[in-house]
């Protein structure tokens, strides 16, 4: 056997391989409901906030090819709505201390876990990020006809992207409260990847993939640990992050080549510069994931009304360690943006 046909059935072996991880990780199955309470009550309990347990009421949305696992936080009656969406890989109700002090303040916060996440339908990992725009518009449809009004967005880290991409795409939001941003035409995207300079002379040929990302080949898995340095992740609640990805049942621990992708690629419905949506901006100092200029050059971009909420010594775990830190002034900015 030459060379070249030991190298070809190397390349094809490895990605029989591949695709066999793939297919294993997306097809993990969502635990029954009861399984998932205990472990809510669990998490809690674990995090010394087992007293939030049963504050939420649960629902299921239905969108036809999919379904959307919510969980409501009520506020005050014919209060505003919040629409809140999890980070990179995690669940909704990692959020619940956040989600539940908001709404002591009044407002009805309705958090989600998108699709092939938590309790939501999907192949596990397996979106792009203009699905979970689709996926938050629609919750945030649905949070209107609940709540009646107008409603707000707000998200961490990817999910402050979703909601970042919601104030674009939709005018009518009353505001949109984002822990993190990007812009897919701000230069340094690669920089929130853990080998930025790997990254940065392919940064260009993306937008031609695309076709190639709506192939099988799109589907294939990429452990999350291999594009961010978890280990490095301060958490209060959560020493190491990794383990807790790996081991928790409703948490993903892989995303599709397909989401990856589509994290620089996709267009928002609006330029930064033409959003009209009230947006106020959340980082911390010791951010190691978003750099702090990069974060700054987008929001300087911003015409809107905005606000710039600045944490210095806090990590990037802001919305789940520092919640009594960023809800009194999220609370009160969004009660004076929506109430105008």
């Amino acid at each position: 056997m030459g060379k070249g046909t030991r190298a070809a059935v190397a390349v094809a072996t490895g990605l029989a391989g591949w695709a066999v991880y793939s297919e294993a990780v997306t097809k993990r199955a969502t635990p029954p409901i009861w399984v998932a309470r205990a472990h809510a009550a669990a998490l809690l309990k674990r995090f010394g906030l087992g007293r939030l347990y049963g504050t939420w009421t649960e629902e299921r949305l239905d969108l036809g090819d999919r379904s959307l696992a919510l969980y409501h936080f009520r506020g005050e009656r014919g209060g505003p709505a919040v629409v809140f969406v999890p980070g990179t890989s995690v669940y909704a109700l990692l959020y619940a201390e956040f989600m539940h002090e908001l709404s002591r303040r009044g407002f009805n916060v309705v958090g989600f876990d998108p699709r092939g996440h938590g309790m939501s339908s999907g192949k596990r990992g397996v979106y792009t990020l203009g699905q979970l725009v689709e996926d938050a518009l629609a919750v945030i449809g649905h949070a209107s006809d609940t709540y009646g009004g107008r409603v707000a967005v707000s998200g961490s880290s990817q999910g402050g992207i979703v909601a970042f991409y919601c104030a674009a795409a939709e005018p009518r939001l009353g505001a949109a409260v984002c822990h993190n941003l990007i812009a897919p035409d701000q230069p340094g995207n690669e920089r929130m990847t853990r080998h930025p300079r790997l990254f940065r002379p392919f940064m260009p040929l993306l937008p031609s993939l695309k076709p190639l990302m709506e192939s099988p080949i799109g589907g294939l898995m990429v452990p999350v640990s291999l594009y961010l340095e978890l280990r490095a992740e301060a958490c209060r609640k959560v020493p190491d992050v990794k383990r807790f990805l790996k081991e928790d049942p409703f948490a993903v621990n892989a995303v599709s080549l397909s989401a990856l992708h589509s994290l620089p690629t996709t267009p928002m419905a609006r330029r930064v510069e033409e959003i009209e949506v009230p947006v106020m901006v959340l980082h911390s100092g010791r951010d190691d994931i978003f750099p702090e200029d990069y974060v700054r050059a987008v929001y300087e971009r911003l015409r809107c009304e905005k606000e710039f909420l600045y944490i210095p010594d806090a990590p990037h775990l802001l919305m789940t360690d520092y919640v009594g830190e960023i809800v009194p002034p999220v609370a009160e900015w969004l009660m004076k943006v929506m109430e105008s």
